[in-house]
């Protein structure tokens, strides 16, 4: 199962090549290099290419450069959850899916993808209590989790999904969670394989899952925490 929506990459295009060639061709490079450096955030890769392309720069105008370029993170951020999801399908995974616009996502595989109608939050977690994988792909922030990760365990799937730092620390592959790698994303049919042909060792991990995200990653120790430095403010 997947949660989320999907826009065609193509559709950020008119903002890459609204001025000129040679914006057109330094932006592309950015895209570039994040796809081939998948463990790199936008604002690294993006001030990495003003100041070889400019220089120094003055730290406010690198912020409102920055701020200009939302585009580059939702291109990639969708290239790589189509890319996903393609892998999955095209690799003889059946995935269903809810969220809008995946009828644009080009697939070798079509019937393999699954399209659901859209659903709010508490539908979404209706679904996952029934859902034996739930895939998940991280926005394009390197040390943080989506609460999908947790969502998917406290509701019985095993969570399938790529990693950060905070995760690194957190989750143990084949143990509470199934990882794989934006870089070795073929790999995804194989996993999900395995897990489907082992419905014991399936079970296993989302009950260490589940066990894991119960013991301190809900809403509730969330809240506790925000409340503790609120307090001590």
């Amino acid at each position: 199962m997947m949660v989320g929506n999907y826009c065609a990459p193509q559709t950020f295009e008119k903002f890459i090549t609204r001025i000129d060639d040679e914006y057109t061709a330094f932006y592309y490079g950015m895209i570039d290099d994040l796809l081939a450096n998948p463990n790199r955030t936008v604002e690294e890769v993006a001030e990495a290419h003003l100041l070889d392309e400019l220089g120094e720069v003055p730290e406010e105008e690198l912020k409102k450069a920055l701020a200009a370029m939302t585009f580059i993170d939702l291109y990639v951020r969708y290239t790589i959850r189509g890319q996903a999801v393609r892998a999955l399908a095209e690799g003889g995974v059946r995935v269903h899916i809810f969220g809008d616009g995946w009828e644009k996502l080009p697939c070798e595989r079509p019937e393999n993808l699954l399209l659901m109608n859209k659903l709010d939050s508490e539908g979404c977690l209706k679904k996952l209590c029934q859902t034996k994988i739930s895939l998940n792909v991280m926005p394009w922030f390197k040390d943080g989790a989506h609460d999908r990760i947790f969502n998917s365990m406290l509701n019985g799937a095993v969570c399938l999904t790529d990693s950060s730092v905070y995760l690194d620390g957190i989750l143990h592959d084949g143990q509470d969670c199934r990882i794989y790698s934006l870089k070795r994303m073929e790999r995804l049919p194989e996993i999900a394989g395995e897990l489907l042909a082992d419905p014991d060792g399936m079970q296993r991990i989302a009950d260490a899952g589940c066990e894991m995200a119960g013991a301190g990653h809900t809403w509730a120790h969330r809240a506790e925490e925000l409340h503790g430095w609120i307090e001590s403010a």
